[in-house]
């Protein structure tokens, strides 16, 4: 039942079939107010009246009358009672509607409800599925003061709600009920039939049970939600779990899920949260049979699932296309590149530097990759396995995998700085010229490069004994946890709580275990090229060392043992991260881009001078292993975040 959108109904009939309310101007002789008791209806342009009742009512006084007969207890009326004696049971009737308004604002709320909305009712945070369910959000900061002479002082709750009493609501003395204002502008269906859902008409249940919900296993206690029942079959579900969608599909698998009310027998893990399963209550499952359930309050979260029921839709083909065609044992034609490309190995270190286009990783000794016949392009034989169809579980439609440059303007940095031919990880936040990952659902701006890509679910990781999940939690990161109260405010005030990344992995057999895809995309091993061995990824040193022990390689300043390095067991020698692979560590040198409104172009060049370049916005010698050169003007920036300094753009990454 709904409220009509040119006649409120009038709340002191019978709510199965109600009289609708009609409008009235000023009234000649005086008339009073059936809710206010003895103000008088001259303080508006209009009030509503009720001609089957013979009930007149201030505008705002219709929605809450001393008498009101409600679904949710239709055996008796129930009486308005206020502890707030000074003013009556409406509070600030006296300032507005005992006023004279002569001003406008009454005609252009043509229905009365005071809302200015036009549509005849009370704003009370609705529940959007159009089956007449509300949530409900009352005010339980409210203080509790209620009226001492009731004889029910054990019961100050809100029978629907259940969230203590606000200082008016609706009471009935006979069945010790209560009822909060907003809790009693719900006029809910009375019965709801969808057979998809449960064979038997369903009936509005009112009170909150210690129990769960036969649909999703939630307490039906806690959910601020309407409840409906069938009493033959003691079935009983909130209304949204009435309406959840039959068939549906998520990136965490390959096969379509299908909601179920039970399980065959077995231990099941939920596909998103990791917790156990209870297959005595609802659920999705595999619909080819697959080991595989997910709780349907996870399954369709707005980030996990797409919106759509895919019962009844035939299921398409899968596409799987090959990234590459193979033309002999050694060599390929990929689709990012024109030329054939054949098998190769770096064998030496004297070999120049190679870099792969997808991941931007130099490649390191003894790793295989696929060179161009007749250019420069080289891709490792990992990225040129890459399918060009994804799915992530950190995002709920599929992705495709492009080749830069692909062209077009993109935007980062909250939408304020303009590039082409360069773009922002939303993983790990940092910006990359190689191969990425987009989504291409219309709106959805989602991209993520190919090393954050490729980390898969559950992580394996040396910093961590246990399996690492894509759980959709946060927390502090455990390979750049803050240590000192400055990096904790800096982390704090460009990511969020802790985190170097908008996603992280989680420990679920620990507490506060989490990765950032920043930490987790680190490469576990890596090439320096003034040490003829692999240097490792080192997680912290636990050992108790002496002040001074480890020292970097590169900027010879002091290296502090408990943050993650790259050393050599080896040669014992021990690197920063970011004086070994670079701030900008997924830069690709000889790349141009354009940055900026103006579209100026910038080129990634080697810095292996016999001299360090000079940055030009901080004056110091580039440390980094390249550096960004302006190709108008002789200009020079260390990294991207001086480079954005310099041309007005502020921090870029």
């Amino acid at each position: 039942m709904v409220y009509s959108r040119t006649k409120p109904p009038c709340r002191v009939s019978d709510p199965a079939q109600p009289h609708n309310l009609c409008r009235r101007r000023r009234p000649s002789p005086l008339s009073i107010c059936f809710t206010c008791k003895g103000k008088n209806l001259t303080c508006r342009k209009y009030y509503y009246y009720c001609a089957t009742c013979n009930l007149e009512f201030h505008r705002g006084c219709h929605l809450f009358p001393p008498n009101l007969r409600h679904p949710f207890h239709s055996s008796h009326p129930l009486t308005l009672i206020s502890s707030n004696t000074r003013n009556g049971w409406w509070d600030g009737s006296s300032g507005s509607e005992g006023s004279t308004d002569d001003d406008d604002s009454d005609d252009d709320d043509r229905d009365g409800d005071g809302d200015g909305d036009g549509d005849g009712s009370v704003d009370i945070d609705g529940d959007d599925d159009a089956y007449g369910s509300v949530d409900i959000d009352g005010d339980a900061d409210a203080d509790v003061n209620v009226d001492a002479s009731l004889s029910d002082g054990n019961h100050r709750s809100c029978r629907c709600c259940n969230k203590p009493l606000d200082k008016t609501y609706y009471h009935c003395s006979i069945c010790k009920f209560n009822l909060n204002l907003p809790c009693s502008m719900m006029l809910p269906l009375l019965t709801i039939s969808h057979m998809k859902s449960h064979e038997h008409t369903l009936t509005l249940f009112c009170t909150r049970l210690p129990m769960s919900c036969d649909a999703c296993g939630l307490s039906l206690s806690t959910r601020s939600t309407l409840l409906y029942t069938c009493l033959p079959c003691s079935h009983t579900v909130h209304i949204k779990c009435i309406y959840l969608p039959r068939v549906i599909q998520i990136t965490r698998h390959t096969h379509r899920l299908s909601f179920t009310l039970s399980l065959q027998p077995g231990d099941f893990s939920c596909g998103v949260c990791r917790k156990t399963v209870d297959v005595n209550y609802g659920q999705y499952s595999c619909i080819k049979g697959c080991h595989y359930a997910v709780h349907s309050h996870c399954a369709t979260r707005n980030d996990v699932w797409d919106g759509e029921d895919l019962e009844g839709v035939p299921e398409e083909p899968d596409e799987d296309i090959e990234p590459f065609v193979r033309i002999d044992v050694e060599t390929i034609h990929h689709f990012s590149h024109e030329h054939y490309l054949k098998l190769q190995e770096k064998k030496t270190i004297c070999e120049k530097d190679k870099y792969c286009v997808a991941c931007t990783i130099p490649i390191i000794i003894s790793r295989r990759f696929y060179g161009c016949m007749e250019c420069d392009f080289v891709l490792d034989e990992a990225c040129a396995s890459l399918p060009r169809k994804k799915y992530l579980p950190i995002h709920k439609h599929p992705l495709t995998l492009h080749p830069f440059p692909i062209g077009g303007i993109s935007r980062f940095d909250f939408n304020t700085v303009a590039a082409k031919d360069i773009f922002k990880c939303k993983a790990c936040y940092r910006l990359s010229c190689g191969f990425v990952y987009k989504c291409g659902e219309e709106y959805c701006e989602f991209q993520i490069d190919v090393r954050c890509a490729s980390l898969p679910d559950p992580l394996i990781h040396g910093c961590h004994p246990h399996d690492l999940f894509f759980n959709l939690t946060h927390g502090y990161c455990i390979g750049c946890r803050p240590r000192t109260d400055l990096t904790k405010a800096r982390m704090l005030s460009s990511h969020g709580p802790g985190l170097c990344s908008s996603y992280a992995v989680e420990c679920i057999k620990c507490d506060d275990s989490f990765l950032g895809m920043t930490c987790a995309s680190f490469p576990c091993e890596a090439y320096y090229k003034h040490d003829r061995h692999l240097l490792t990824l080192c997680y912290g040193d636990e050992k108790d060392t002496t002040s001074g022990q480890y020292w970097c390689e590169i900027c010879e300043s002091e290296l502090n043992a408990d943050d993650w390095f790259y050393t050599c067991d080896s040669c014992m020698i021990t690197l920063h991260i970011d004086c070994l692979l670079g701030k900008d560590m997924y830069m690709k040198p000889g790349h141009i881009f354009e940055i900026g409104d103006d579209g100026d172009e910038v080129e990634i060049v080697h810095n292996d001078g016999n001299s360090r370049l000079i940055c030009s916005e901080c004056n110091l010698h580039c440390a980094q292993a390249w550096a960004f050169k302006m190709i108008r003007g002789y200009k020079w920036y260390c990294t991207l975040n001086c480079m954005g300094k310099g041309l007005g753009l502020g921090r870029l990454n």
